[in-house]
């Protein structure tokens, strides 16, 4: 778990810091992320690539891990306080998520989002 909670607290850092090499750095080549504005799924780094280019230009997206925990099939539950701001910086939604990661390798090769209730 330990290596588990490094890993996903590097990836927290970049996504934050818009560094999208950085964080494609901890992710395997056919990652399976969720499309939370069109819904369905994006597989690849290419794909996500796109996803994340395409909200920059509408949106800010801030996420603060609040806890880890790693669940029974192996999996990494990470419960987040998230924000999304417009680009002028007006809060949009603030809100706790749930971040669910399948590691391979040591990297990310599935992001699942549950939604919590704030304050949880």
């Amino acid at each position: 778990m330990e290596d588990a909670h490094a890993l996903l607290t590097k990836v927290y850092e970049a996504y934050n810091r818009r560094d999208f090499d950085a964080f494609s750095a901890f992710l395997t080549p056919d990652v399976d992320w969720p499309n939370q504005i069109q819904e369905g799924r994006l597989v690849g780094l290419d794909a996500l690539a796109a996803y994340w280019a395409a909200n920059d230009k509408v949106i800010r997206v801030d996420s603060a891990p609040v806890s880890f925990a790693e669940l029974p099939d192996g999996r990494v539950a990470v419960d987040v306080n998230q924000i999304v701001r417009n680009l002028a910086g007006q809060i949009w939604s603030d809100s706790c998520v749930r971040h669910v990661f399948s590691l391979r390798d040591g990297k990310v090769s599935r992001m699942d989002v549950e939604f919590l209730e704030k304050g949880r």
